[in-house]
């Protein structure tokens, strides 16, 4: 690859960036980053003060989750037209779910359980681009989740290692016959069951967390410890667990997150990645503001020490690249797969209407129309799944029409529930965000026949902890960050798309991207 003047002329990488380090913090909201700013001083402080960030970026499609984010972001696809609609689906043909990595002719190497891979996806990623142009580049995805080191990874990566909640990395035999001699030596040092004699405290003086979040305790939180009765607020302590849930909830902790780059960190070294002309890509998927928002909701204590603990590891692991490869030679990019909506009782007591979906109330209602549409039409005439049902093949039009009146008339019932629509109706509706949002979502097979959509601010997760998912901008708008220590901070106000991403970053590469992506390339840097 050639040296290339960058950004319209205007900010010369004198060399191709040597190594492009692609972060993906999932389920990170660019309200979180901008509200702890004063409080960052580590790298998210070196990628925002030393980046363009795109403040108006959103996904604009409807099922905001860790599978079709990550695919979206790597790809520059929409996940409804490749069919990535989920993290799982309803498979019609097999009558059973499908999960979005699955791989069924692949074991992973240390179980030998079923494996994963991105073998079936119909789509190739900017890690492939770069490959097929530059084929001396190496290209390695990992993170906490198999779905996202495998949809960031693409077909042809030189690896792609995920935590197997076992204490371990593993890949599949998709990827390699054998486990790489460098991951065994990693794992050999992780020693997870060690954690087990510790605890999660807070990193700083507990006055910063009273001054900027919400109470530690707060109702509607979960509780990772319940040997001492419902206290969701840290101290957490992991002696209050038992071994098999340490390893686990393992990488979804702050502790996992730092491991993981750890494991980056090795994975640089051991493939010489940013040490020749070639320009290399890493993938990096962390997964602990996840597990975290999920459990304890964006505005908690026990999330904002986690990015606290994120910023201080992700800047010893900036500051290790800038070491050994040379300050300025990596392209670093920050975005996320998704937000997340607050915890509905945090919400209801701002004021807002909010609650959660009752699992037993839609289990009911759902049993309920199962067996009136079976009684009428015949057995396995719908098959409920997620949030919505799908319809037997042979069923004719006058059958459906029947079966979407019966469904909407019933579910719309649900305390909660806020639209029921069908296919067609997803397909023929305006143009506002959320209708253009649920068209990018639908794929004509793997798509339900008719789903619904909870009112906004609604959860549906019914006993504790937040959630994403939806259509509405709580859970679309995400973080976006081009960044080098050649670059100065600046904000760009232009609204900009998820799938935006990738075909802007091979464009930064001097790569092309497939004309059949959805994604266009940003003008980043025309003033």
């Amino acid at each position: 690859m050639t040296s290339l003047y960058l950004f319209g002329g205007q900010f010369p990488f004198q060399d191709q960036p040597r190594l492009v380090v692609f972060l993906v913090i999932d389920q990170g909201t660019p309200k979180l980053i901008q509200k702890y700013d004063n409080l960052f001083n580590g790298g998210i402080r070196f990628l925002i003060d030393n980046g363009y960030n795109f403040s108006q970026t959103f996904i604009d499609y409807s099922s905001t989750s860790t599978g079709p984010g990550h695919f979206s972001l790597a790809s520059g696809v929409y996940p409804g037209s490749a069919g990535i609609i989920g993290n799982q689906w309803y498979d019609r043909s097999l009558g059973r779910s499908w999960y979005c990595a699955e791989d069924t002719l692949s074991f992973t190497l240390i179980e030998k359980k079923k494996g994963s891979s991105y073998k079936n996806v119909n789509a190739t990623t900017l890690g492939d681009w770069l490959k097929k142009e530059s084929p001396k580049s190496k290209v390695i995805s990992v993170s906490g989740k198999d779905r996202s080191a495998v949809m960031m990874g693409g077909k042809n990566p030189d690896g792609a290692y995920w935590y197997n909640k076992k204490g371990a990395y593993t890949t599949s035999s998709y990827y390699k016959r054998t486990l790489p001699w460098w991951v065994k030596r990693f794992n050999k040092n992780i020693n997870v069951e060690s954690y087990i004699d510790s605890s999660w405290n807070f990193l700083f003086d507990k006055k910063i967390y009273d001054d900027n979040t919400r109470a530690d305790y707060f109702f509607g939180e979960s509780d990772w410890t319940t040997k001492s009765g419902y206290n969701p607020t840290l101290p957490i302590e992991f002696n209050e667990l038992d071994l098999s849930r340490l390893l686990n909830l393992f990488y979804v902790t702050p502790f996992g997150d730092r491991s993981l780059l750890n494991f980056a960190e090795s994975a640089i070294k051991k493939h010489k990645m940013g040490n020749d002309q070639f320009s290399d890509l890493l993938f990096i998927g962390l997964s602990a503001t996840d597990g975290v928002g999920h459990s304890f909701g964006p505005n908690s204590q026990e999330q904002l020490d986690n990015l606290l603990r994120l910023d201080r590891n992700l800047g010893l692991f900036i500051n290790s690249i800038e070491r050994s490869i040379g300050k300025g030679n990596t392209l670093f990019v920050l975005t996320s797969d998704h937000g997340v909506e607050d915890l509905p009782e945090f919400l209801a007591d701002k004021g807002f209407d909010s609650g959660r979906i009752s699992s037993s109330i839609k289990d009911s209602i759902t049993q309920t129309i199962i067996e009136k549409i079976n009684l009428k039409f015949g057995p396995k005439s719908v098959t409920p799944y997620g949030n919505g049902f799908y319809y037997r093949k042979s069923l004719n039009i006058d059958e459906r029409n029947e079966i979407d009146l019966i469904i909407k008339d019933l579910i719309i019932k649900i305390p909660g529930v806020g639209m029921v629509l069908t296919q067609n109706e997803i397909m023929t509706a305006g143009d506002s965000d959320i209708e253009i949002r649920l068209k990018n979502m639908v794929h004509p097979v793997k798509s339900p026949d008719i789903i619904f959509i909870p009112r906004k601010y609604w959860s549906t997760r019914s006993q504790s902890g937040a959630t994403h998912g939806t259509p509405y901008d709580y859970d679309a708008h995400i973080p976006f960050f081009i960044s080098s220590s050649n670059f100065k901070k600046k904000e760009i106000k232009k609204r900009v798309s998820s799938i935006d991403i990738a075909p802007t970053i091979s464009n930064l590469l001097n790569i092309s991207s497939p004309k059949s992506i959805d994604g266009k390339i940003i003008k980043i840097f025309e003033d």
